[in-house]
């Protein structure tokens, strides 16, 4: 059984972690286990309590993927362990996702470089003084979703592009299949029934 590590923060996004957790869990090839920056327990932006795994600090076992959902707490977030977990993973050929505020966490930390990617906001990584270790906009991609070697990225309104996007660089599923899927989430039961024909 493979392993993902999911980073919750205090006020993390609940409908970022849906999908992409979800997925994994129906993969039937991934256990997942949830972490957080200190705390035994955070409540996302929904009011919802989540009692965490354990905290970053705690990390011991392998692992073969790492997600960090965004949430609300990324702008003041600073946490060096956190950034040495995400270069390590990059720079071990992991798969690393990391959607809304997470992405602006690599951004500040010079994290994206080497990578093609998105955000949120690209005006902000390249004007705004806590972003100055940001370097590399020309890899920027306006795009909702990006995979580039073992880097996912999305911005805060693409849950369902990020989830799929994840298991399609876990060799889950193969971009045919992904892209249905996506269409599935988003355009709606009725619309897929009448492009892609009937579900199973």
């Amino acid at each position: 059984m493979k392993r993902a590590l999911i980073v919750l923060t205090e006020a993390y996004a609940d409908w970022e972690l849906s999908y992409v957790a979800a997925e994994l869990s129906m993969s039937h090839s991934f256990k997942i286990d949830t972490v957080s920056l200190g705390e035994s327990t955070v409540t996302s932006i929904g009011q919802i309590k989540t009692i965490v795994d354990y905290p970053i600090d705690q990390i011991t076992e392998p692992y073969d993927a790492l997600i960090i959902i965004g949430g609300n707490s990324w702008p003041t977030i600073e946490n060096e362990q956190l950034i040495q977990l995400i270069k390590t993973s990059l720079d071990e050929g992991i798969i690393v996702g990391a959607i809304c505020g997470a992405v602006d966490f690599l951004a500040r930390n010079h994290l994206l470089t080497g990578f093609r990617h998105t955000g949120n906001d690209l005006n902000t990584w390249t004007t705004d003084e806590k972003f100055k270790q940001y370097t590399n906009s020309i890899d920027f991609i306006n795009e909702d979703s990006v995979i580039d070697q073992n880097l996912v990225t999305a911005n805060g309104s693409s849950s369902v592009d990020f989830a799929f996007n994840v298991i399609l660089a876990l060799g889950l599923i193969d971009n045919k299949e992904a892209e249905k899927n996506k269409y599935f989430y988003k355009s709606g039961f009725v619309a897929y029934k009448l492009k892609y024909g009937e579900i199973g």
